[in-house]
C-alpha cells in the first residue's frame, strides 16, 4: 500500500529496511538515487554499499536507535550523496515497523531533498540565519558564539537546540558544509588539492585530506579521479 502511494513521487525517496539494515523495498526515486533500475537490485544492500562511509555510519546509528527504542526519527536534516555523487541536504523521517506481537522488525523511511538553499530556512526558521551565515563564511573562522548571536540564543541554548533540530553538533554541521563544498569543487575544478582545501574553508591540507577520507572513505585525489572516470564512462 505504501509503495503504491510513494511510487509516482519523483522528489521523495521511500524505502523499507529490515532489522539488519538491508533494503527490502523502495520507490522509483530511490532507485534513481542509487543508480539502479530495478527493486531487485537493491534488495539486501545496505547504506555502506552506496553511501560515503561516514554517512552510512550515521544512518545506521539512527536506525539502531529506532530499532532499540521503538521511536521514530522525524524532520531530521542530514547530508547524503545523490546519483551523481554530489552531497545534498535532505529532510528525513523514519519510523519503526512492528509485527503482530509488537516487536520491531524493520524501518520505513521517507527522505526529501532540500532543493533550494531556502527550503531548510523556511522549515527551520530559528536557524535560517545560522545556515545562511555558515554558507556565506565557509572560508572564514566560524565561532559558535557568532552563530548563537545570529539565532538570538545563548551559546548553551544554541548548542542544545541546534543538536536537537539537526541531530549533530554545530561544529559537525560546519565541517559537513565544507566537505560538501570541497566535493563540488573537486568534481569541476582543476585546481590543486591545496587550493580546493582553502576555497572550501580548510586552512591545512593534511587536515582536509584526513577529514575528507574519514567522511568519503577515499582521499580527495582518489575522489576526483573516480569522478572523472565516471564522467567519461
Amino acid at each position: 500500500m505504501f509503495e503504491a502511494i510513494f511510487q509516482p513521487l519523483l522528489d521523495v525517496y521511500f524505502y523499507v529496511k529490515d532489522i539488519d539494515g538491508r533494503w527490502i523495498s523502495c520507490n522509483t526515486a530511490s532507485l534513481e538515487l542509487l543508480n539502479k533500475s530495478k527493486v531487485s537490485e537493491v534488495i539486501g544492500v545496505k547504506e555502506e554499499d552506496f553511501f560515503p562511509k561516514k554517512i552510512a555510519q550515521d544512518i545506521r546509528a539512527d536506525d539502531l536507535s529506532i530499532l532499540n527504542n521503538a521511536e521514530s526519527v522525524l524532520d531530521r536534516v542530514e547530508l547524503i550523496s545523490n546519483n551523481y555523487g554530489e552531497l545534498i541536504w535532505v529532510n528525513t523521517n523514519k519510523i519503526p515497523i512492528f509485527n503482530t506481537d509488537d516487536k520491531v522488525i524493520g524501518i520505513m523511511g521517507v527522505t526529501r531533498p532540500l532543493v533550494t538553499q531556502t527550503d531548510d530556512a523556511k522549515k527551520y526558521q530559528l536557524f535560517s540565519g545560522t545556515i545562511d551565515y555558515i554558507r556565506a563564511n565557509l572560508t572564514k573562522t566560524i565561532k559558535i558564539s557568532d552563530l548563537a548571536n545570529v539565532s538570538n540564543l545563548s551559546e548553551s541554548q544554541f548548542r542544545r537546540k541546534f543538536r536537537l533540530e539537526f541531530g549533530l553538533p554545530p561544529q559537525e554541521f560546519i565541517l559537513r558544509a565544507r566537505l560538501q563544498a570541497a566535493a563540488h569543487l573537486l568534481r569541476g575544478d582543476l585546481n590543486n588539492i591545496s587550493v580546493v582545501a582553502m576555497q572550501s574553508g580548510f586552512s591545512d591540507q593534511s587536515y582536509f585530506t584526513r577529514q575528507f577520507k574519514k567522511f568519503f572513505g577515499e582521499t580527495p585525489k582518489d575522489y576526483r579521479k573516480a569522478w572523472k572516470s565516471a564522467s567519461i564512462s
